[in-house]
């Protein structure tokens, strides 16, 4: 992953360019999930072919383990690297749905916790690839999970209408990790290329609809 700075730089490369005249500047956490996007890809490919739909998050209500964070925190927490065993370490590695943009992004660094009015716990948590200028306070049940998995092509007859899956959506603006759920799924034949089923998708956050498959 590039530097920060690298990052930004890009990110007013693009805003600059002839071709986005007039259009909304491209933020660096755009930039940033692109690189992470194409490292999830090529990570998968390594093994087996992964299919554009390539991101399942695990259940909402298995969450038990992030709802222990704000517990733990006594000291900035940093999540665990990704390939690393986990009987190497006590963390397991999360990810975090950002109050700004509502997408979601993997988590580098637990750094406090508080208990609001109501008694719900909040997380002060630092983006992987993130400086302090976007730290977030955020809910712990409703913001928190532990990081999605990339679906492999082998593992698409699992993906069924109704299922909750993180999805990457590349729209004329922006690039993010948003949830969408499945509401079709048309099974075809695999062939050299890996997985060449279909998914109709509905994001949560604006209600579009995208027809996914390999990428």
């Amino acid at each position: 992953m590039p530097a920060r700075e690298v990052l930004v730089s890009l990110a007013e490369k693009f805003s600059e360019s002839p071709d986005r005249k007039g259009n909304i500047q491209v933020q660096m956490k755009q930039v940033w999930n692109w690189f992470q996007n194409r490292r999830y890809a090529i990570r998968a490919k390594s093994s087996k072919t992964p299919m554009k739909l390539n991101i399942t998050p695990m259940h909402r209500d298995d969450l038990a383990a992030a709802r222990g964070i704000s517990q733990q925190v006594a000291a900035p927490i940093p999540a665990a690297s990704a390939g690393r065993a986990t009987s190497e370490n006590s963390y397991m590695e999360f990810e975090a749905k950002s109050a700004r943009d509502g997408a979601w992004y993997d988590v580098g660094t637990f750094l406090s916790h508080r208990y609001l009015d109501k008694g719900d716990p909040e997380v002060l948590v630092r983006f992987s690839g993130f400086g302090p200028d976007e730290d977030e306070w955020l809910d712990v049940r409703r913001q928190v999970r532990q990081r999605s998995l990339p679906c492999e092509a082998s593992e698409c007859v699992a993906v069924l209408p109704g299922d909750l899956t993180l999805c990457f959506q590349e729209g004329k603006d922006q690039a993010l990790y948003f949830d969408a759920h499945v509401l079709d799924a048309q099974r075809r034949r695999h062939d050299v290329r890996g997985c060449r089923c279909r998914f109709l998708v509905r994001y949560d956050h604006d209600q579009s609809e995208e027809d996914l498959s390999q990428a």
